[in-house]
């Protein structure tokens, strides 16, 4: 990418964030009022904001915000995944 392509890239993404915050801000006390720090930063997360920007608006660290995605993101994998090294016990037939 051209120098001129990458620039015209990162004003819009400045952009795209810009106009995220002053919905937010606008909205903010229906979208985020009287909710846990944990659904607010999911809800920020879902907007497409990043880290930095939900640690602003919440109050808190970029890395808490990390954590915090993290744990969702954890809780949300299917329970049937098998951890490194586990195996699965073979229920007997029936039949």
């Amino acid at each position: 990418m051209s120098n001129d392509q990458e620039f015209k890239k990162e004003v819009i993404e400045k952009l795209d964030t810009l106009v995220k915050l002053v919905a937010v801000n606008t909205n903010a006390q229906a979208l985020l009022g009287g909710k846990s720090q944990k659904d607010q930063i999911k809800i920020l997360s879902d907007l497409g904001l990043s880290r930095n920007i939900i640690a602003l608006i919440v109050g808190t660290t970029p890395e808490t915000v990390s954590v915090r995605l993290s744990e969702m993101k954890s809780k949300t994998q299917p329970k049937g995944k098998k951890k490194f090294g586990e195996t699965k016990e073979e229920v007997p037939s029936t039949e």
